[in-house]
């Protein structure tokens, strides 16, 4: 056993998902490299932003985080907090849209060995907004992490009012206890092909949002409520559904990210997830395949614990994946609401996505998927050319389809 919770001196050696995903980011051009989009009411100037980031990346030791390789592994150190290099403003260019600032911030990959994360304030004094864009390396961030850091960024930006952050930020990612070697579950063992082989030089990221009102978030959740469905059963269903319309797949492995961090006492800071796969059918009624969706993602996690391996063989398999001449299975990732972590700044944003870097075509195609505001931001991203964009395009018709037209009930 390593790593007991607490223990938060530096250096520290990265878990395996952490290991993971330090490894995917360096080894395959960037794959895994996470940029979420906040949408914020207001245009604030250059200095006050410049100083409001200096001071929320002084009061997060995750900021100052660096991963450093050592015979023996990857290992977290500490570098400065924040370096001006760092931060990038800008306003918007004429036709420029949210979905392109996304796309090339997904492709400008942070350097190997460097800070772990940078910040783009893009002003777009045509409609009165700033458009924030938080890259970091997957291994200090998930789901939960990012709202709880954004939440300090928005502090940072616009003042603390009401009740102070619920969210433990200022101290370090933990290592929860690891038996080396200890790995359980069935691996995912789903392949997909290329649409288009081609070289590295050739290969990048790429995404696609699907279309989704508010309104049709309210009606989706109050159908899923009377059926007797969670919005993730709705979204996995559809999800495979919709891919096997296009594809002419009558079963589908479909990849979900879930979190671990129910597991031990850690902050809210770092990366605590894990990924388990299970066959959905992708004909007949939907909702039938949404709670047989769920029901197999409960048998799956029974008993489950994350992986512990060491580095030298998480590399290996990271060396294979970059290798691959074939995708993973689709995969579903979904934050959940963040209304709540975004506290009194809530009313200010009117725009919340994140999307990871999939060049690699690690997963084949991935939704993302998150709450804001009683409605859903559904993003699909994948790596091209690996991914064709027609399918992803019809696979997003599919998806809208079946958001606006759930079934009976």
């Amino acid at each position: 056993m390593r790593g007991e919770p607490g223990a938060w001196t530096l250096p520290r050696r990265l878990t395996d998902i952490e290991a993971s995903f330090a490894y995917t980011h360096a080894l395959a051009k960037g794959t895994s490299q996470v940029t979420t989009l906040v949408t914020v009411s207001g245009e604030p100037d250059e200095q006050r932003v410049e100083s409001a980031v200096a001071r929320w990346a002084g009061e997060l030791p995750v900021l100052a985080l660096r991963i450093t390789e050592r015979p023996e592994g990857l290992w977290f150190t500490s570098g400065p907090a924040f370096l001006p290099e760092q931060l990038r403003q800008r306003e918007l260019l004429a036709g420029e849209t949210p979905d392109e600032l996304l796309r090339r911030e997904l492709n400008q990959l942070l350097p190997t060995g460097g800070p772990l994360w940078r910040l783009r304030a893009v002003r777009d004094p045509g409609s009165g907004c700033t458009h924030l864009l938080f890259t970091r390396n997957h291994a200090i961030s998930d789901g939960h992490s990012t709202g709880a850091v954004v939440r300090a960024l928005l502090d940072a930006l616009f003042g603390r009012s009401g009740p102070p952050s619920p969210f433990r930020v200022r101290e370090l990612p933990v290592a929860p206890p690891e038996v080396i070697d200890h790995q359980t579950g069935s691996p995912m063992a789903s392949r997909l092909p290329f649409a288009r082989q081609a070289s590295w030089s050739q290969r990048s990221a790429d995404l696609l949002t699907v279309p989704l009102t508010r309104t049709e978030g309210v009606a989706l959740r109050s159908w899923c409520k009377r059926q007797g469905v969670t919005v993730n059963q709705f979204f996995g269903a559809a999800f495979v559904q919709a891919y096997g319309e296009a594809t002419g797949r009558t079963v589908l492995e479909l990849a979900t990210a879930v979190s671990t961090r129910r597991r031990h006492r850690v902050p809210d800071v770092g990366c605590y997830i894990g990924v388990l796969g299970v066959p959905v059918r992708t004909d007949g009624e939907l909702v039938l395949r949404a709670r047989e969706y769920g029901a197999a993602l409960v048998r799956a996690g029974a008993g489950w614990q994350p992986p512990a391996r060491e580095h030298a063989r998480i590399r290996q398999a990271v060396e294979q994946v970059a290798a691959a001449r074939t995708a993973g299975p689709i995969c579903l990732t979904n934050v959940g609401p963040v209304d709540q972590a975004l506290g009194p700044h809530a009313a200010r944003v009117t725009g919340y996505r994140t999307v990871v870097n999939r060049t690699a075509a690690n997963y084949g195609l991935v939704l993302h998927l998150g709450g804001y505001a009683g409605g859903f931001a559904a993003t699909l991203a994948f790596g091209t050319p690996a991914t064709d964009p027609a399918l992803v395009a019809e696979v997003a018709k599919g998806l809208h389809d079946r958001v606006v037209r759930p079934g009976p009930g």
